[in-house]
């Protein structure tokens, strides 16, 4: 079947085969400009001069007088225009709706709308006369309100848009819209001085703006201009209820543009079939189109492929799309671009404008709130990570010694190792040891000094060209040589700005430019593959079709008016509405259809999805209309769907062999067990493997606020220098020094915290408080016990045999206070921030506390086992013959009794014995004897050949450990 441009060729050809040098056609896209000047010269054999071929924005462009300007230097002009009218306008507010008043400005113009009738209609006393006119007889609206703003900004607007216009034109620039009604407002002798050529033909339109209605019906009247239609005789009298007929209906019925060419019948008489797609999510319809693409080529002929279109309703989905493509897929064409947004360094940009938009807030004890130029650790992280940053970091950062870190590493691990919450530039350049990056990256911005923002990007981008040369990748190349062009144009459009630009409407100008701005892809525009937008197929037919994203609300697009002025005032005036949009759409998907022989359209069918799963309005009309019209036009149903794939759940356990028991053995030997490994171990196997056996560490977090753990490590190290510098010499510290050792180790410890608001500093006081409570109780106490060691390091090696092999083991802890009462009795003492305490274990028999001690995997029973093996080391280095050294005294077993107890900073008043006792008796060589006999239990079970590390069964465990993501919990 022909083509339309195809048919237009034969048509001109025959009309004007001599003079076609003086004709103009003007087509809908440029993408239409080169296949109609192809199918010309395919239809000829003659040599001839093509005629002059445009765009419609193009030819309107040539025929103003006017430059059409940027859209940034726009806004900035229209800013300059609304300080003329309201000096006291403030720029960052003006951006918030200046965009969207600037399209209604461009939309006005092109509809010719009459603005004084149209702004007079939106003031304030015409709202109220419309409202009252509605309301009952004897009411009345209020005369004051929220909506006096809105209705004042209206009342600006019409001078506004006067001034607005005679400052462009005063500088020979326009608005597109502005273009069109200047073009509309010729006469036809000044009309007829710009064409210059002896007809004009308009080719391939449905709608019209009123300014185009005005520019095509002057030159028809000059008998310069003629209009071919492509239409359809479905939805041009058949079915008049159709949407894609609206316009042209009407165009047909009041002769607006003369004498109709052409309507022909395809969807009536020619039998398609339409193969209609449910698919799960909208990225998964590019890979089912791509498949799809692949399968109907090989029933192609190789050589001559039918000409097929992948189009895509959301235009989102480009790089989807492309990488959805086989990779035997050489030969396509794509008329749409790609979206600086789309780009690496676009996220890089975003990230380094969040970094320098945001600073450190501290509140002060009279309540201030203070900005301290520093960079939060969250935003540094981000730039540093990035993948651009992290090459570099390879291509250019190399260390001449391999284990040595490089100045990003050194940055990630000082913030994480120290928990810096917040740096200043001076601490990151001293990291960084003051390399150009750095200082690109981390020297703070003036918030109102646009040029030294866009000087540091022209610096970043010289010093990513080092990255790129290295990276090789065409497309980002092309994005930063896009992002480079555009810092120009900003730069020029800035520089002779009167007043500073903050950094947020700096960031706000800036980032509208890149959305804006795409990547036009160049290839062979005569590939038997066209991947388009709805708009980029005006004029253009293909054998099949491929739709994308067919939902109610991707196509038509959902009813959205992005617009100043409301739906029935647009409507009463003559401008578009989303009922337009909605006509002009289905035009073109009926259109598509009239000459395509096989048609797939595919949607979204889960409600969970963009476009909530319905299927378009425009499907449902194929099903239920068309096919009643014509039975040759045959609708296929098919559901995408995936087969369910058993598969072996991964096991959750490590079995121990040989070399595993080998290893474990030598971990025993060498590196030893403690009480948390015991704990680790009988709480959850798989943890112990993972960080005892394997050695895998602790992901490193930086956290802003403190937990309990960083309480905990904090106030015993507190306590252990008190311990050291006052009770074991004697002395008792006042309240003063208490705090001012507290305020030492904290920050000792946690350099990063924030403790002088929120929640930290709460938690601060809290635990402040709770040591303040504690040591005033020991030292009032009448009972107090002396101090002999603080975090006393005590260790002893068994031999034992398990499972007939003789094993080596080194057990050792730390304990966190050793005192003395006046009867020579040892306590070894735990400090703990929370309750010890066990429900009524005493009233257990020794039996049922040793299996606890050896089964029970609770937090409590944790903290009992860690009693438990402290005294055991305290009685076993008591029996041997150098004796236990506490301070200068050396203590012996045969005049030395040892208990075990908990301080618990929850109950500062109160000592908690160990409540889960192996003996009833005093006598430490029965303790002894059972305790060994217990820990040989325990490390029976490390070395049984037949019991495996496995997970905990309760998951309440895994919540806060750091090994449940390798666990898949």
């Amino acid at each position: 079947m022909k083509s339309f441009l195809s048919e237009v060729a034969n048509y001109l050809l025959e009309n004007h085969e001599s003079d076609l040098e003086q004709l103009a056609l003007v087509v809908p896209t440029r993408r239409a400009a080169f296949f109609l000047k192809d199918e010309l010269a395919n239809a000829t054999l003659k040599p001839v001069i093509c005629p002059h071929i445009v765009a419609i924005e193009d030819f309107i462009s040539e025929l103003s007088t006017l430059e059409i300007a940027d859209s940034v230097s726009l806004l900035f002009e229209l800013f300059e225009t609304f300080k003329t009218v309201d000096p006291n306008i403030q720029f960052d507010r003006f951006m918030g709706w200046a965009s969207v008043l600037m399209s209604d400005l461009d939309r006005i113009d092109q509809y010719l709308v009459d603005t004084n009738y149209l702004f007079d209609y939106l003031t304030e006393a015409k709202a109220v006369e419309r409202w009252e006119a509605s309301l009952p007889a004897g009411r009345s609206l209020p005369q004051n309100g929220g909506a006096k703003p809105y209705f004042a900004l209206f009342e600006s607007i019409n001078t506004v848009y006067h001034l607005f216009r005679e400052r462009l034109l005063g500088q020979g620039k326009a608005y597109r819209g502005m273009a069109y009604r200047h073009v509309a407002s010729y006469d036809i002798p000044t009309l007829l001085d710009h064409v210059a050529f002896s007809k004009v033909y308009f080719i391939g339109f449905n709608a019209f703006t009123e300014a185009e209605k005005v520019l095509i019906q002057a030159l028809r009247k000059a008998g310069r201009a003629e209009t071919l239609w492509d239409t359809d005789a479905y939805y041009m009298s058949v079915n008049q209820e159709v949407e894609a007929g609206i316009s042209l209906r009407k165009y047909k019925k009041d002769l607006t543009f003369g004498p109709w060419n052409w309507t022909q019948d395809h969807l009536l008489s020619t039998s398609k079939d339409v193969y209609v797609y449910g698919v799960p999510n909208a990225t998964l319809q590019t890979k089912v189109a791509g498949e799809l693409y692949t399968q109907l080529l090989l029933t192609d002929d190789p050589e001559h492929p039918v000409p097929t279109a992948i189009v895509l309703a959301d235009e989102n989905l480009l790089l989807p799309m492309l990488y959805s493509l086989d990779d035997r897929i050489k030969d396509f064409n794509i008329t749409m671009g790609l979206s600086l947004r789309n780009s690496m360094l676009y996220t890089l940009v975003d990230s380094i404008f969040e970094l320098q938009q945001q600073v450190a807030e501290f509140r002060t004890k009279d309540g201030r709130t203070l900005k301290i130029p520093k960079f939060n650790h969250k935003t540094i992280s981000k730039v540093l990570n990035h993948p651009f940053i992290r090459h570099y970091e390879q291509v250019v950062l190399r260390p001449l010694a391999a284990d040595e870190p490089t100045i990003v590493q050194k940055t990630l691990r000082e913030i994480n190792q120290n928990n810096r919450v917040f740096l200043s530039t001076h601490e990151l350049l001293t990291i960084g040891e003051s390399h150009r990056l750095f200082e690109v990256l981390f020297t703070r911005w003036d918030k109102n000094d646009s040029r030294q923002v866009i000087q540091s990007m022209y610096q970043l981008i010289d010093l990513l060209r080092d990255v790129y040369k290295d990276y090789k990748n065409a497309l980002e190349t092309e994005y930063l040589y896009l992002f480079f062009t555009l810092l120009k144009q900003f730069e020029q459009t800035v520089a002779n700005r009167p007043e500073p630009l903050t950094l947020r409407t700096l960031r706000s100008f800036l980032f509208d430019l890149i959305r804006t701005t795409k990547i036009p892809f160049s290839g062979e525009p005569v590939s038997a593959l066209q991947i388009l937008g709805m708009l980029e197929t005006r004029a253009l037919d293909f054998s099949r079709v491929i739709i994308i994203s067919l939902n109610e609300g991707t196509l038509p697009q959902a009813k959205r008016q992005n617009s100043l002025i409301p739906f029935d005032i647009a409507k009463e005036s003559g401008l578009p509405t989303h009922l337009h949009q909605e006509a002009v759409m289905s035009y073109h998907f009926y259109r598509l259809l009239q000459r395509a022989s096989e048609v797939h359209l595919m949607y979204v069918n889960t409600t969970d999805a963009m476009g909530g799963g319905e299927k378009s309005r425009f499907i449902q009309q194929l099903e239920y209309e068309l096919t009643a019209y014509n039975p040759a036009f045959k609708i296929h149903n098919r559901v995408v769907a995936f087969d369910e794939q058993a598969f072996e759940p991964l096991a959750q356990e490590v079995p121990k062999d040989d070399a595993m028991l080998a290893r474990i053995r030598t971990y025993l030997a060498e590196k030893g067990l403690y009480p948390t490994h015991i704990n680790d171990f009988i709480r959850c196997s798989m943890k112990f493997y993972l960080s005892r056996i394997v050695g895998v560490e602790d992901k490193e977090e930086i956290e802003e606020e403190l937990g309990m753990d960083k309480i905990g490590t904090w106030l015993h190290a507190a306590l252990e220098t008190l311990d050291q510098d006052y009770f074991l010499l004697g002395k008792d510290p006042t309240d003063e020094q208490i705090k001012a050792v507290l305020r030492e180790e904290f920050d000792a410890l946690f350099t990063g915290y924030v403790t002088d608001m929120g929640l930290n500093r709460v938690y601060y006081q809290i635990g402040e408080q709770q040591i303040l409570a504690f040591l005033k109780f020991q030292i009032e106490n009448p009972d107090r016990r002396k101090v002999l060691a603080a975090e006393k390091k005590i260790q002893t090696t068994l031999h034992m045999s398990v499972h007939g092999q003789s094993v080596q083991l080194l057990l050792g802890g730390k304990i966190d206070r050793v005192e003395q009462d006046n009867s020579q009795t040892l306590f070894v003492m735990d400090y703990k921030t929370g309750s010890v305490e066990l429900a009524a274990e005493k009233k257990n028999t020794i039996q049922d506390r040793i299996e606890k001690l050896r089964l029970d995997p609770a937090l409590k029973a944790g903290y009992a086992r860690q009693l438990w093996l402290y005294k055991y080391l305290v009685y076993k280095a008591l029996e041997q013959p150098e004796g236990l050294v506490l301070g200068e005294q050396t203590y012996r077993s045969a005049n030395v009794q040892v208990q075990a107890g908990f301080y618990s900073f929850r109950n500062p008043t109160k000592t908690f014995e160990n409540q889960l006792e192996i003996t009833d008796s005093p006598n430490a060589a029965q303790f002894i004897a059972e305790s060994e006999k217990l820990i040989q239990e325990i490390v029976a079970e490390l070395l049984n050949p037949e019991s495996k590390f496995t997970q905990t069964t309760d998951r309440s465990m895994c919540q806060y450990c750091d090994f449940k993501g390798i666990c898949a919990r």
